[in-house]
C-alpha cells in the first residue's frame, strides 16, 4: 500500500460495527464506522466524544454488522450558565458592535473558562478577531460571538469559519431583557443543532403565544355564532 494511504487510514481508520459485541475504545482522533443502519463518524477529543451519522443504510442490502446510534458527550457536562451569562454581559457592553469570546477547556481540571477574544475589526454587522493564547493542556471547545441588536443566525462567514471541531454559539437581540441564541456542534463541515440555555423558556413563550392565538380565534368564532343565533 502507498505510504500516503497508510498515513491517511491510520489517521482516520474504517471499522465495522460488531454485531454481538461493543466497539473497541479509541484514542483521540476520528474514525468511520460501517454499521447495519448506516455509515457513521466518531470523533473523540479531550472534551468531546461524538458519533454522527453520515449516511443511511443501503435499502435492500443488509450488512452483517451491528447497529450504531448517534450520541454526543461532553467531558465538561453542560455549558455553565454563569459563563454564558458573563459572555452576554460582555456582549451588551460592546453594543452596538459585535464581540467574540471562547470557552476554553482544560484537560487537567476538566473545566471551562471564559476568555474574550481580541477584536481586529468590529462593527454592528461583522467582527474579525484573534483567539486567546492557550496553555499546553487547553483547547477551544466553544466559539462564541454576538450579532449585537440583530437576530442570531449562521452567516456564510460563520460556515466558512466553522470547519474544525467545536461548539459554536451566536447571540442576538442583546438590547432586550432576554437575548436570543443559536448553538451548534461543528464537525469538519457537518453541523448539528444544539439546545441553548434559553431554549426551554423560548418554547414556553411560543406555546403561550399559540394558546393565546387559539383562544382569540375561538372567542371570535363563538361571538359570530352568538350573533347568528340572535
Amino acid at each position: 500500500m502507498d505510504l500516503r494511504d497508510v498515513a491517511l487510514q491510520t489517521a482516520c481508520p474504517l471499522v465495522a460495527a460488531p454485531r454481538f459485541g461493543g466497539l473497541p475504545d479509541m484514542p483521540n482522533g476520528q474514525r468511520v464506522i460501517m454499521a447495519a443502519n448506516g455509515v457513521f463518524v466518531q470523533i473523540k477529543l479531550d472534551w468531546l466524544d461524538c458519533v454522527q451519522r453520515l449516511m443511511p443504510s443501503v435499502p435492500g442490502m443488509p450488512l452483517p454488522y451491528g447497529q450504531v446510534h448517534e450520541r454526543i458527550a461532553f467531558s465538561f457536562g453542560v455549558l455553565p450558565i454563569r459563563l454564558i451569562e458573563a459572555f452576554v454581559k460582555q456582549g451588551r457592553w460592546g453594543l452596538p458592535d459585535e464581540v467574540a469570546g471562547a470557552l476554553i477547556y482544560s484537560r487537567s481540571t476538566r473545566t471551562l473558562r471564559l476568555e474574550m477574544c481580541e477584536a481586529v475589526r468590529s462593527s454592528p454587522t461583522h467582527i474579525d478577531y484573534r483567539m486567546p493564547a492557550l496553555a499546553d493542556d487547553e483547547t477551544v471547545a466553544v466559539d462564541l460571538h454576538t450579532h449585537g441588536q440583530g437576530s442570531p443566525f449562521w452567516s456564510d462567514d460563520d460556515n466558512r469559519d466553522d470547519q474544525g471541531i467545536k461548539v459554536a454559539g451566536v447571540f442576538g437581540c442583546l438590547h432586550h431583557d432576554q437575548p436570543r441564541a443559536e448553538f451548534r456542534l461543528a464537525l469538519n463541515g457537518l453541523y448539528r443543532a444544539l439546545p441553548h440555555p434559553w431554549q426551554a423558556a423560548e418554547q414556553v413563550a411560543e406555546d403561550h403565544r399559540e394558546d393565546a392565538l387559539e383562544t382569540g380565534v375561538l372567542r371570535k368564532i363563538l361571538s359570530l355564532l352568538h350573533r347568528a343565533r340572535g
